[in-house]
């Protein structure tokens, strides 16, 4: 059973080869996801604002 699975699955592939390599171009349907930049932390003077 094991080879007859394999010879089916290598002829599925070999014959969807051509349709996967001339797909179409999702890049321009899906934007890429870009992030805004960490806002700055507030500057504190001495030990003031740190937490222990």
């Amino acid at each position: 059973m094991k080879p007859a699975l394999t010879a089916i699955a290598l002829a599925v592939s070999l014959f969807a080869a051509p349709a996967v390599a001339f797909s179409i171009d999702t890049n321009s349907l899906i934007p890429t996801l870009t992030y805004p930049e960490p806002a700055p932390q507030p500057v504190t003077q001495g030990t003031g604002g740190i937490d222990k």
